[in-house]
């Protein structure tokens, strides 16, 4: 059981739950941080602009009652330019009427009134409501003209502190401050608005949130994951002698499907490799099955009674070659080995190619004189130098004339053509023998491939295009063949002018 939910925590599926869960949670807690700022910043914009219209309704109100009383007094005989609302004990009679006539005013409803004169004094103010309400310290921001927001706590006895936002605004008359109008509003709505909402955002939402997560995260993951557990049901099922099965691939452009693309591939590659590996064995054993044979049944001949020294010589001369064979295969498949896993090291050094295949010719012009036939080496200069190893060269070029003059028949003709490019030279061997059948091109670079079973009987391994294809590589080049049949066989060897040594 233990295993089970240890095995569980580290599945793809809880991590990619918890990387849900932690996702969306992480997405809506900016989310409700953003909507519960912005939500506050609102409603208090909106309380503070509901505080400006009704100070600004309450000086003009307070205001009209004071042009009636001055018109009274006008049409009652009395100067007008008299009446000044600072300290006059008239508009302190005028602010506390109002005050007392709007007290019930239903537009003034949660809405507290004060009016002070210019030193401050309070003059009016709504009944029923603790006159202590309003701060004098900020007194000092009115008495510069300004108008002011401020917030302050007051405790009643039926309730708990009750939190109001006040503002306060000088009133002038002639430059100077003739009263000051503070209206105060609980913001018991807007505490209760945003109680809600931290309890809607920072506990109901969370909770929503996980099980949501889990729900939906399962659900995600069940479809997700539903292609990767087939492919590992058609994986698990996959053995060496089995190599053939593939993995289905899902009708969706996704990652899933170029993981089953990719995984098919690897299969691929890793049948072709076993069946590369079960064919090479094969190979070996076929080629070095022939030699031993050869090598035991002359001694087994041999032990079968006395022989005379001549005899034991030729016998002992027989396995000699034979086990030359042996060696060369051996020499040859090392070699392969090496290229395969880049343990060789090349020694660049410029090397003249012209002269390495002129050299190569006198050397092979024996063979090539044995059965009469034409070598011609064209050539539009003396010297091609590149830098290169100049004994694998050899080698490669030897392979190829090698089988040149081994599969061109008698009184034919062996071309060989060098050709200069931007970054290469191309040399050319072209023969007029037999020609290989378009089928089997593909497979001529193969170890120990032979078109037929004629070429097997010529002495031949099937190593040597193999060894010149990956001498040609390990350089930077390639080899490619053409053939035609009846017509002859032609091999374009491609080297860079510039190959760095193979650390």
């Amino acid at each position: 059981m233990f295993l089970k939910i240890k095995t569980f925590f580290r599945s793809i599926r809880f991590k990619f739950i918890l990387w849900y869960i932690l996702i969306l949670a992480v997405t809506f807690s900016i989310f409700s941080l953003i909507l519960y700022y912005n939500l506050g910043k609102s409603l208090h914009e909106n309380l503070d602009d509901l505080l400006i219209s009704k100070a600004e309704s309450v000086t003009a109100s307070i205001d009209t009652y004071w042009e009636t009383e001055k018109i009274n007094a006008a049409a009652s005989g009395i100067a007008v330019n008299v009446f000044s609302k600072i300290n006059n004990i008239n508009f302190v009679k005028i602010a506390e009427r109002w005050v007392e006539e709007k007290s019930q005013d239903p537009e003034l409803f949660n809405i507290i009134v004060q009016i002070l004169n210019p030193k401050g004094e309070i003059i009016a103010f709504s009944k029923n409501q603790p006159a202590d309400i309003f701060s004098k310290d900020n007194l000092k921001f009115i008495f510069k003209g300004k108008s002011i927001f401020y917030n302050k706590d007051i405790f009643f006895e039926e309730a708990k502190n009750t939190h109001f936002r006040i503002f306060a605004t000088p009133v002038l008359e002639n430059g100077k401050i003739a009263y000051i109008v503070q209206v105060a509003s609980p913001m018991t709505s807007i505490d209760t608005a945003l109680s809600r909402l931290r309890l809607i955002l920072f506990f109901l939402l969370p909770l929503t949130v996980f099980l949501t997560s889990i729900i939906a995260g399962e659900f995600l993951v069940s479809i997700t994951l539903r292609p990767l557990k087939k492919m590992m049901t058609t994986v698990s099922s996959i053995t060496a002698q089995n190599l053939q099965l593939r993995v289905n691939i899902p009708n969706s452009k996704d990652e899933i499907k170029q993981l089953a693309e990719t995984f098919n591939n690897m299969l691929e590659k890793i049948d072709k490799s076993f069946v590369s590996q079960k064919q090479f064995i094969k190979d070996v054993s076929h080629e070095l099955r022939t030699p031993l044979t050869i090598i035991k049944g002359q001694l087994e001949v041999a032990l079968k009674k006395s022989r005379s020294q001549e005899e034991y010589s030729q016998t002992l001369r027989s396995n000699l070659e034979e086990i030359d064979k042996i060696t060369r295969i051996v020499d040859n498949l090392l070699m392969l080995i090496r290229f395969d896993s880049e343990e060789v090291t090349l020694s660049i050094e410029p090397v003249d190619i012209a002269e390495l295949i002129n050299n190569l010719l006198a050397e092979m012009a024996i063979l090539a004189n044995q059965k009469s036939q034409k070598v011609e080496f064209l050539r539009q200069k003396n010297s091609y130098i590149i830098n290169a190893d100049k004994e694998k060269l050899r080698r490669l070029f030897s392979n190829i004339l090698d089988n040149a003059i081994k599969y061109t028949p008698t009184a034919g003709q062996i071309t060989l053509e060098i050709k200069e490019k931007k970054d290469f030279l191309e040399i050319k061997i072209s023969d007029t023998g037999k020609g290989i059948p378009e089928e089997n091109l593909p497979f001529i670079f193969d170890r120990f491939y032979r078109v037929d079973k004629s070429r097997a009987l010529s002495g031949g391994f099937g190593l040597g295009l193999s060894i010149a294809k990956s001498i040609a590589s390990i350089h930077g080049g390639r080899i490619e063949a053409e053939s035609q049949l009846d017509k002859g066989t032609t091999f374009s060897i491609f080297l860079p002018r510039l190959t760095k040594p193979i650390k």
